[in-house]
């Protein structure tokens, strides 16, 4: 998490560490806890449509903790699966739709036509950074470059409603810009090292 302080992101996970020592000890199901990250995270998206923002913001915040938990607690109990990777991706690229789903509603409602381009450029951008690194990876290349990924725009976009709309308002631009920025980053790192390489032909 680039764009996050390193000592806030250890405070936190020290702050959370007795619930992932319950999750561990009583052997909760790591999907499990996907599912009620994804539903909270849709609790957030319904608290943008009825536009209380400082609200959805410490939803939206509180539901990453779930992306913190899953993950230590799948590997801690050898839980980690392939069917488990592959879940808790795409509950996270449902869960960012959503979220733009409700933040789109609570705009027009407003009358802010302008902000139809704005989310879905947003939209393109979160979509696109998460298919380009699969889309590496798949090649066998490691992709983890990139200003923007999914942690940040989760905390971004959290701390930006619960500071008010006009600053979720420049959050959400800054985001839309940034984030199709990440996959041009995420382009040219790719070319930087599979330029000219072969396709295998099973590929």
């Amino acid at each position: 998490m680039r764009f996050i302080p390193k000592l806030i992101k250890y405070w936190y996970i020290d702050l959370i560490s007795p619930l992932i020592r319950f999750c561990i000890r009583h052997r909760v199901q790591p999907n499990l806890i996907t599912t009620i990250g994804f539903a909270v995270t849709v609790c957030a998206a319904l608290a943008f449509a009825r536009d209380n923002v400082q609200w959805a913001g410490a939803i939206l915040l509180f539901s990453g903790t779930f992306d913190i938990i899953d993950g230590k607690v799948a590997r801690a109990t050898g839980r980690s699966s392939k069917f488990g990777s592959f879940f808790d991706s795409t509950m996270d690229r449902l869960s960012d739709m959503i979220v733009f789903l409700g933040l789109l509603y609570m705009y027009l409602g407003k009358g802010h036509q302008e902000m139809i381009w704005v989310i879905m450029l947003a939209v393109i951008g979160s979509l696109m950074v998460s298919y380009a690194r699969s889309k590496a990876e798949a090649l066998g290349i490691k992709c983890s470059v990139g200003l923007f990924q999914r942690p940040e725009r989760v905390v971004y976009l959290g701390f930006g409603a619960i500071l008010g709309h006009v600053t979720l308002y420049y959050v959400i631009w800054f985001l839309a810009i940034v984030s199709n920025l990440t996959v041009i980053q995420r382009i040219f790192h790719v070319y930087s090292v599979a330029h000219g390489v072969p396709l295998d032909d099973d590929e």
